[in-house]
């Protein structure tokens, strides 16, 4: 891993996660509008969103893996050679970067430390919401697994090794990226509770980072797409069903990610996910815990804390002894019949995408023969001379 040489001022934001707690959102403004945000100072290295990523993959040494693109290799040296060449701020930002080992996150800050004032952000939420985004994730990826078993391995989890904690156990990943940075290097921005008003996690986001937050065009930036009850346990059907199909990695994320779930089924209504009392109690419970962890660490927090730990209403309109029941089979039924007209529609506009592009394709490399070939398909008697002519 490369250090960078330069020696400079500017401020150096790696914002490393948490999923699930509104990144998605924050990095669609900031690369659809990456120009305005150079224009006020701040640099998002590399040519796109993915690139970050791959950065991500190599901090946490999986990049050279079989299935992840070989630009993945020593693309953070490529990141950190970037920032040292720049006299602006900086953006890094991908929330996988939260489930790098202490070592691993301490590498990356020393690698940065003589370009500039390294500063470590982290975007946090409340437990109840981050359990059913993550379970709902997880069966985006592949998984078969229902919300009550996944919470039952959450909570028999003490060990805290699965990856749901290595990137949701808030504090933990603060103590890991801090390094010897300074408490005041060190950002928790809380994303504030349902019915707060619509910007306000892009205000306090873009304000940490000098941005102006009101010129910036946060209305066409999609957040990551949830999905119903009845469409998360499509979907895990779904899966359950594929067996060794659509691998992962594989064709599986353009076709079940992408289309069937944030295409098609995410624009169907369906009920709310729910956790039982019990299990939410233990979520408002770890919540209520990982504030008091990340209040004494002393980090600064942009927002408030308290709005991590859910309130008395929140919990009774979302706790049900019935959580886990499987939705009526009525409803998955109607939901399928929707998804496959869905995917027959998606199927029927992708063969007419690639004929349109067939015949721009012969215009432009042939256009009297394909000129001649559409007149002769046009008129069936001059086309049946021209195949008779042919068998001659």
């Amino acid at each position: 891993m490369l250090r960078s040489r330069r020696a400079r001022r500017s401020s150096i934001f790696l914002h490393v996660g948490s999923p699930k707690t509104g990144t998605t959102f924050l990095q669609n403004v900031l690369w659809k509008q990456r120009a305005l945000a150079l224009e006020q100072g701040l640099l998002l290295p590399q040519e796109r969103f993915h690139d970050h990523y791959l950065a991500s993959l190599d901090v946490r040494g999986v990049a050279g893996r079989e299935h992840h693109p070989e630009r993945a290799v020593g693309m953070w040296d490529r990141v950190v050679e970037e920032v040292a060449a720049t006299k602006r701020d900086v953006l890094v930002s991908h929330e996988l970067f939260a489930a790098a080992s202490a070592d691993q996150a301490r590498r990356a800050v020393e690698s940065l430390a003589d370009a500039g004032e390294v500063h470590v952000v982290l975007t946090v939420r409340d437990l109840v919401r981050q359990i059913t985004a993550e379970w709902q994730e997880h069966v985006k990826h592949r998984s078969t697994v229902t919300l009550e078993e996944f919470v039952a391995s959450l909570r028999s989890d003490t060990a805290r090794t699965s990856w749901f904690w290595q990137v949701q156990d808030f504090a933990s990943v603060v103590e890991r990226w801090r390094a010897d940075l300074p408490a005041d290097r060190v950002h928790v921005v809380t994303v504030p509770p349902a019915g707060s008003p619509p910007g306000l996690l892009w205000d306090r986001f873009a304000g940490l980072l000098g941005l102006d937050p009101g010129s910036f065009d946060t209305e066409s930036s999609r957040s990551n797409t949830s999905l119903g009850a009845e469409q998360a346990e499509l979907l895990r059907r779904v899966n359950a069903g594929l067996g060794s199909r659509l691998p992962l990695p594989g064709p599986y994320p353009a076709v079940a990610k992408e289309l069937l779930a944030h295409r098609l089924l995410a624009a169907r209504s369906g009920g709310p996910l729910r956790l039982t009392p019990e299990d939410m109690a233990f979520a408002v419970d770890e919540s209520a815990a990982q504030a008091a962890r990340l209040e004494a660490a002393g980090v600064h927090v942009v927002g408030d804390l308290a709005e991590i730990v859910p309130d008395a209403g929140v919990v009774g309109a979302a706790a049900s002894p019935d959580a886990y029941a499987a939705p009526d089979e009525a409803r998955l039924l109607e939901e399928s019949v929707a998804a496959i007209q869905g995917l027959l529609v998606a199927l029927a506009d992708k063969r007419a995408q690639r004929r349109y592009e067939q015949m721009s394709t012969e215009l432009r490399e042939a256009p009297v023969r394909f000129v001649a070939s559409s007149y002769v398909r046009r008129h069936p008697l001059l086309a049946r001379g021209v195949r008779a002519v042919r068998r001659r």
